[in-house]
């Protein structure tokens, strides 16, 4: 969704691929520069330093609260935590304030981004990011909620968890417009928040029902070819999903027994992304963790990953940066020896093992209706399984 820049009229647009029935959203960038600038003469120096800001803007292929939650965030993890984030200077959530668009202004992070260097950074270099990668995960994990859903600021700066900003609640994924009108919006009834672990699941799994349903005649022709037996298979199985959803996790944590049984949730960040990191490329430190807008409140099964640029290439959700298989096998090795040395209650570890297959069925919940009608076989075995093994994860493939 990358904005195109006119230099004449000073405004910027989002076009999305395949949204040709749509007008391209649009907004100013000379508004957004003014914003920037009050800011910048408003806002102190730290330590008598000059200091850069970058300006973001937020889609409206995103929820509407999407900045809110983005913001309560990256301050509820600067004020819990020692991971460094950026300072927030200032932001709009109103989509009619005069850039257009919802918008924040955020501290610019020193250094570069751990994406445009890895492939050439020296090995013991590595090892000194992935050892405070894995110091900030334990850090995040340690953060329990009673709810799941996403985080928001209310009166007096209380944080509480809300509605939450993921698939299949986005316009666009990927930037892919599905829809070229917005979407009907009673599907934020299915974004929670979520009481367990089960309701977390079956809202993808309700909202993806309901789209089909306000959508039909735009999915059977734009997504199914007009396959009317898909679209039915499609329905079934996402059905079937639905009642999975309520018999396979459950309510259940991974980890017995639990130090906080009644706060069954943690944030999990959308992965530690290289590209969401900046070093030092001379010492191989974080300077900063960038893009909170996957961060969301979930099961801590879910919560439990390693990232993914540590998989072994192999692996279904390894990612194609992160070096060679052997780099990644050391810096593995390191990583999980890092996250025991953190972890005092020893909960992540079973909770990364055990919920490996609890992990997979969220990996496939944004899938649309289409992938879903070739999901039975999956879906059967695993109610099949439930049988006689209630709350226990299906054997991971």
């Amino acid at each position: 969704m990358a904005p195109a820049f006119d230099e004449t009229d000073r405004c910027s647009e989002f076009s999305y691929d395949g949204d040709e029935d749509a007008t391209p959203d649009s907004f100013s960038l000379t508004k957004l520069e003014e914003a920037r600038e009050v800011i910048t003469r408003s806002t102190v120096y730290f330590d008598d330093e000059p200091f850069d800001i970058v300006a973001r803007v937020a889609a409206p292929g995103f929820p509407k609260d999407k900045v809110e939650s983005e913001i309560a965030t990256i301050q509820y993890i600067a004020s819990h935590t020692d991971i460094p984030v950026p300072r927030v200077y200032g932001f709009n959530s109103d989509n009619s304030n005069p850039v257009g668009m919802e918008y924040m202004i955020l501290e610019k992070i020193s250094g570069v981004s751990a994406s445009d260097v890895w492939d050439t950074l020296p090995l013991e270099l590595k090892q000194v990011t992935v050892s405070e990668v894995a110091d900030y995960i334990i850090q995040l994990f340690r953060l329990r909620f009673e709810v799941g859903g996403s985080l928001y600021r209310g009166p007096e700066k209380k944080e509480f968890v809300g509605p939450i900003v993921a698939t299949p609640f986005y316009r666009a994924l990927d930037g892919v417009v599905r829809f070229a009108q917005p979407v009907d919006r009673n599907i934020t009834l299915y974004r929670g928040p979520f009481q367990n672990a089960s309701a977390y699941l079956r809202s993808f799994l309700d909202a993806e029902l309901r789209l089909v349903e306000d959508r039909r005649h735009h999915i059977l022709k734009h997504e199914l070819d007009g396959n009317e037996e898909v679209l039915e298979r499609g329905i079934r199985v996402l059905k079937k999903a639905v009642q999975l959803s309520l018999v396979y996790p459950g309510n259940l944590c991974v980890s017995e027994p639990l130090t906080s049984p009644g706060r069954p949730f943690s944030l999990r960040m959308d992965d530690f992304r290289l590209s969401n990191m900046m070093i030092d490329r001379e010492s191989g430190h974080i300077t900063g963790v960038i893009d909170f807008e996957g961060a969301t409140v979930a099961p801590l099964w879910e919560c439990a990953y390693m990232p993914r640029w540590l998989q072994d290439p192999g692996e279904w959700d390894a990612t194609h940066e992160g070096g060679s298989a052997e780099d990644r096998k050391i810096l593995r090795n390191l990583f999980l020896k890092k996250i025991e040395k953190h972890d005092r209650t020893g909960e992540w570890i079973p909770a990364l093992e055990r919920g490996r297959p609890f992990r997979e069925f969220t990996n496939i919940l944004s899938f649309n209706l289409g992938v879903w009608a070739d999901q039975e076989e999956w879906v059967d075995e695993r109610m099949e399984w439930t049988k006689t093994h209630p709350h226990i994860a299906f054997p991971s493939t």
